[in-house]
């Protein structure tokens, strides 16, 4: 319609209605390229405040997660100290035995946590991290993903500092092998340790006993630390999330 009125208005040399025609048919061609921007932008702000949910979803089972490592290690340092007090002392005070079992049940574990958002992971190695307009939300998501490969470097010699520990520490005393290990709900039986009958006295009179006790407490203690720093990034990307930033 328009090719047939542009074509009659040169033939008719008609340049006034030949300027009208061209200025219709440029109008229309921007008026349709900026409706396809606005809605390809409505689309993406549409994916990115979903995404947004997905990465705040992935943020409170992490969390839940990392509160669940740290109160773990932070009880089993206060443990493995209450087993070295008692070496030290040469006796255990009443109401330390559960503590000492503990100790020696646990002295050498780590707990596992899942700190990994799944949904961040899958922006970065698709790159389009950049579809997250909050730029400090996606700084601290990038610097949060950098502690964590620091602290899986962290990790790795914490549990090569246990391995040299392992067989002075756990040679003192023996697993109770017929109890059960693990809870009903499939969590390590802390609460009851299966440790069977072990000798005190033999182990305080034990210095490599003693000390891998007080290496245990070191890396325990160290371990806590980092999940600390953790648990407070964690924080700080949840404040981001809720948009209560100061």
């Amino acid at each position: 319609m328009i090719l047939r009125r542009v074509t009659k208005h040169v033939q008719e040399q008609n340049w006034f209605s030949v300027g009208i025609d061209f200025l219709i048919v440029v109008t229309g061609v921007f008026i349709g390229i900026q409706v396809a921007n606005w809605n390809g932008e409505r689309l993406e702000r549409l994916e990115e405040a979903a995404i947004v949910e997905r990465i705040h979803n992935d943020f409170v089972r992490i969390k839940e997660d990392s509160e669940r490592s740290l109160a773990f290690h932070v009880g089993l340092t206060e443990d493995l100290k209450t087993l070295v007090r008692a070496l030290r002392s040469g006796a255990v005070e009443v109401g330390d035995e559960e503590a000492i079992e503990r100790a020696l049940l646990l002295g050498i574990t780590f707990q596992t946590s899942a700190d990994h958002s799944g949904t961040f992971t899958e922006l970065l190695s698709s790159g389009r991290a950049n579809i997250l307009r909050d730029k400090e939300l996606l700084n601290e998501l990038v610097a949060y993903e950098d502690f964590l490969r620091r602290f899986s470097v962290a990790q790795g010699y914490f549990v090569d500092m246990t391995m040299t520990v392992i067989v002075p520490y756990t040679s003192a005393f023996q697993y109770a092998i017929d109890a059960s290990f693990y809870t009903a709900d499939l969590q390590l039986n802390t609460e009851h340790p299966t440790i069977a009958d072990y000798d005190f006295t033999a182990m305080a009179a034990d210095p490599a006993f003693q000390n891998a006790a007080e290496q245990l407490v070191f890396i325990q203690s160290l371990y806590s630390m980092w999940r600390r720093r953790i648990d407070r990034r964690i924080d700080s990307i949840q404040l981001q999330l809720s948009g209560d930033t100061p």
